[in-house]
């Protein structure tokens, strides 16, 4: 590995959580090269991390965003609001898809805000009922360029739970 593939695994080493890890604890040292993602890791801990966001639920709304934003912004209001309780039919996709956005934007940092995509699919499955059908294209902050971010979800409202299909999660 060349000294600048070391700097560029460098900037893009993956959560402390991951980096806390041992992968090999009978290893008495690891390269940097061993807990610095590839561009597939770091596709499959987005897809993770995206997962637990999107199924955590906030507290939105218990808190005044108007009067507290720094709070409303903060950890403190981690993940998505709850949807369930409602039919499909109830809800408006565009609400859906701004609250949706508003999470990943907020707290999945390594995916370019601007370049998120977020659009149902509908009629791809018999078996959806008051489920939600979307998939999720972004890019993923790279170097020396981008990373397309592409994955598959299902929204069921009455479980409130966020499903991804990790098959879906390679871009092009």
């Amino acid at each position: 590995m060349r000294h600048s593939d070391d700097r560029h695994r460098a900037e893009y080493l993956p959560s402390l959580f991951d980096r806390l890890r041992d992968d090999a604890p009978h290893a008495r040292s690891e390269p940097p090269g061993a807990y610095a993602a590839n561009a597939d890791d770091m596709r499959r801990i987005i897809q993770r991390d995206l997962s637990l966001l999107l199924n955590a639920s906030n507290i939105g709304d218990e808190l005044n965003a108007t009067r507290y934003p720094h709070a409303a912004a903060s950890v403190v209001n981690y993940g998505m609001p709850p949807l369930s309780g409602g039919y499909l039919g109830d809800r408006r996709w565009e609400s859906i898809e701004r609250l949706i956005r508003t999470a990943i934007v907020r707290f999945e940092p390594r995916l370019i805000a601007d370049s998120i995509r977020i659009r149902p699919l509908n009629g791809r499955s018999a078996a959806t009922y008051n489920k939600l059908m979307l998939e999720i294209d972004a890019l993923v902050q790279w170097s020396p360029y981008p990373l397309e971010f592409r994955i598959q979800s299902t929204f069921d409202l009455e479980m409130n739970r966020v499903t991804l299909d990790s098959a879906m999660h390679h871009g092009n």
